[in-house]
């Protein structure tokens, strides 16, 4: 398990309140530095203030874990506006969503996909794909997918 899931674990675990979700966790190095992004929304969206405040807890939780051995950069931010989708409860969240996703395998010839989320259901993601129209995709067949923003 990566570090960056570990973290998401620990901070999944430690019951956040507010109704705040944890959109995706990243670890990365950049340059000498060591890199923790969290980023995290809620319904009614998130604020600086919000991002100042669970930035003191997650680095809280976080320290005392002892799971990053190295100094690190904490960042806490808003997903933004191609946010990630990691969680059934997003898919279910964002129906009716214009995404793009990436799966693991072939699917009709195809692995990339963008069209309107039209449902989640028992685990499967129905897009309407711009190039193969309807598609089901199992989830755990998932390896990235996002909010794709119109202008």
């Amino acid at each position: 398990m990566s570090k960056a899931n570990e973290v998401e674990d620990l901070l999944n675990k430690n019951s956040i309140k507010d109704d705040i979700e944890i959109v995706d966790v990243q670890y990365v190095k950049e340059n000498r530095d060591w890199v923790l992004r969290i980023f995290i929304d809620k319904d009614s969206g998130i604020t600086m203030s919000d991002c100042e405040k669970f930035s003191y807890m997650f680095s809280e939780i976080v320290d005392k874990s002892n799971i990053l051995q190295d100094s690190y950069i904490l960042e806490v931010s808003s997903p933004g506006l191609n946010r990630v989708l990691k969680q059934e409860k997003s898919f279910k969240r964002f129906v009716g969503s214009k995404v793009r996703i990436q799966t693991h395998s072939s699917i009709n010839n195809q692995k990339n996909f963008l069209g309107q989320l039209l449902n989640f259901k028992n685990g499967t993601v129905t897009i309407d794909d711009v190039t193969n129209g309807v598609v089901d995709i199992n989830f755990v067949d998932i390896k990235k997918a996002n909010l794709e923003t119109e202008f």
